[in-house]
């Protein structure tokens, strides 16, 4: 369905003065064979496309593309690198068809390996390599639409003749229906590609990943290329993100080929879960692995495709950034402070804390226990950002267990994958914020006192722009059946660490619990996943055995925290083997479940949850 592609409101113009990579309206598809629709971003602040559509046409405009334009207002459709979809999946294209033996090694090799791609047509391919546009067909390969440059920069109107001219010819020669469309090279009115696509109702192909540096022309192996395609912590490619190969480059004729499988084995497969006990091949019940796919395979799935960003028009004033601004004063922040910060048992007047008296330190919570909690229950959490490499592992263990976790997010690179942001949600876990880009509320100088190391301004900007950001992904998801927005206003201070005016910008901009947590696991420094899943128990059990009620674990979803998945996938199997009534066997609850309908952190501690000390 073609949906409103005005500017949406002025909450997102705020939005997207926050540095948001990607602001454009969305997508949708069904499947090639019917009229994809597709929106378009708003051409403001964008270069104006190269003689825009007249009120009649040019000579040689056919009417209905002239039509087509006038009906798209000068809309630029975004160049995508990723295809925003929770689809388990990466998505591989093509181009560069004029060589047939690098494309029969390109296409034998995912035979073999049940992968599929998009391979994009140029007019010129059509004319010449006829050949081999029937080789990729016979292999069940999916075409796409390679648009090349025009001399002198071309206009709107030439570039959607050009999309329909080959449009036709994929019909008529090889029964293909494609809308699919990607930039074959540079050129010097892309935007003038841009309108044309969005006229023509075509997605706008990029790539997140292009696997052909010119400086690898003459390379032997993939081992020679992988390091100039992928930077030190690239662990894995994203869910969705465009992978971009040009079969013809190399001047080795299977190179292609081997740096495609390449990227496959050390950068897609290693984002499953797999273990000698349990991995996809073996348990057909390990669902963790991600497919190769083409584009057309991810828009075939339409229940996984979403809007990005999300309309904040469309979800109610309380879900959307800026509520709850400004209802913190002097006044008010003491009270509102004890009653919505959940403490740590580490965090005390002499480590992590800023500003605060001492009167109000003795009254603040230092337990990190959810208070209300029912009975056998504890909570998991996770801290930080990751790639699909560490993060999916996560959601598999979840998955497996049937349990769900809070993630507390750090946004500032979260943007580049906001479908792996999305996945998190559709499994039924909850997302708070870490802020933006994990700055503490203090430091220790070289003299041991505590500093602020933002001023208020720029911390206020610190933790709105994270809301912003995860709100863009995932706003308007909801989770427990569709009872609650799976998008808290919770907020994990980074290193745990609270400074008085920190506490008091946080709340103001309407976060209303700050969340830290009964133990910290500290995984990033695990040395064995033995050690790790102890530390965990410790966390969840008291010393006599018993579950520690309400308590908050914090663990780490990035891949310095590479044991977590294990240990954590250990600790739930040895709990899920407990029988009931057992007092060792925990219940794993949301917070989101109990902070809520002004909960008061202030209410006494029950008996059984008191303890002298925990020790770690």
């Amino acid at each position: 369905m073609r949906k409103n592609r005005t500017v949406m409101s002025a909450v997102l113009v705020m939005m997207m003065a926050a540095s948001w990579p990607l602001s454009v309206t969305p997508v949708a598809s069904a499947n090639a064979a019917a009229a994809q629709t597709t929106l378009s971003a708003s051409s403001a602040g964008q270069p104006m496309a190269k003689s825009r559509a007249a009120a009649s046409p040019s000579a040689g405009v056919p009417q209905e593309i002239h039509e087509a334009l006038v009906r798209n207002q000068g809309h630029q459709e975004e160049k995508w690198r990723f295809i925003p979809s929770t689809s388990q999946s990466v998505i591989f294209t093509f181009g560069g068809l004029s060589k047939k033996e690098p494309l029969v090694h390109v296409l034998d090799a995912m035979k073999a390996n049940e992968m599929r791609g998009t391979f994009f047509v140029t007019e010129r391919e059509l004319k010449r390599n006829a050949e081999n546009i029937r080789l990729v067909r016979s292999y069940g390969q999916d075409l796409g639409i390679g648009l090349t440059s025009i001399k002198g920069g071309g206009t709107a109107a030439e570039y959607a003749m050009q999309i329909q001219r080959v449009q036709n010819n994929l019909q008529q020669q090889y029964g293909v229906t494609t809308n699919i469309v990607r930039q074959m090279a540079s050129s010097d009115n892309e935007a003038g590609m841009k309108e044309a696509a969005s006229a023509m109702k075509c997605w706008f192909i990029g790539q997140g990943l292009n696997a052909v540096q010119s400086k690898d022309k003459q390379a032997q192996s993939a081992d020679e290329v992988m390091p100039h395609i992928f930077g030190k912590w690239t662990t894995s490619l994203g869910r969705n993100e465009i992978v971009y190969i040009r079969t013809d480059y190399y001047e080795k004729p299977s190179l292609a080929a081997e740096v495609m499988m390449a990227i496959k084995e050390q950068k897609v497969d290693n984002i499953a879960y797999d273990t000698y006990t349990d991995n996809p091949i073996d348990n057909h019940q390990n669902d963790s692995a991600y497919r190769i796919v083409s584009v057309q395979d991810v828009l075939d799935e339409p229940a996984k495709l979403y809007q990005y960003p999300v309309n904040p028009l469309d979800l109610p004033c309380e879900m959307r950034p800026g509520y709850g601004v400004g209802y913190i004063t002097n006044k008010n922040f003491q009270q509102e402070f004890f009653k919505r910060y959940i403490g740590a048992p580490g965090v005390t007047m002499t480590e992590r804390v800023l500003g605060f008296s001492r009167r109000e330190m003795a009254l603040a919570d230092q337990t990190g226990l959810v208070k209300t909690a029912a009975p056998q229950t504890v909570f998991l959490t996770f801290d930080d950002w990751g790639n699909d490499e560490s993060i999916n592992k996560l959601l598999y263990v979840l998955r497996k267990h049937r349990v769900h976790a809070t993630f507390f997010i750090i946004t500032k690179n979260m943007v580049h994958n906001p479908n792996l942001l999305r996945a998190i949600v559709a499994d039924g876990n909850e997302v708070g914020s870490h802020t933006d880009h994990h700055v503490p509320m203090l430091r220790i100088d070289e003299k041991g006192h505590s500093r602020s190391i933002e001023d208020d301004e720029v911390y206020r900007q610190n933790v709105r722009s994270s809301y912003e950001k995860l709100f863009g992904a995932i706003g308007d998801m909801k989770i427990e059946n569709g009872s609650r927005y799976g998008l808290t206003r919770f907020l994990r201070p980074p290193q745990l660490a609270i400074s008085r005016d920190g506490c008091a910008v946080a709340l103001d901009e309407g976060f209303t619990y700050l969340v830290s947590g009964a133990g910290s696991t500290e995984d990033y420094g695990a040395v064995s996943m033995e050690s790790l899943e102890g530390i965990m128990d410790h966390i969840v059990h008291k010393r006599n055995g018993d579950v520690r009620r309400g308590a908050i674990m914090i663990m780490h979803m990035s891949s310095t925290a590479s044991r977590t998945p294990y240990a954590l996938d250990l600790l739930l199997t040895k709990n899920d083997q407990r029988p009931e009534g057992d007092p060792k066997k925990f219940k794993v609850g949301l917070l989101g479940g109990y902070l809520r309908d002004g909960y008061d952190q202030r209410m006494t501690t029950p008996k059984d949850m008191r303890e002298k000390q925990i020790d770690y």
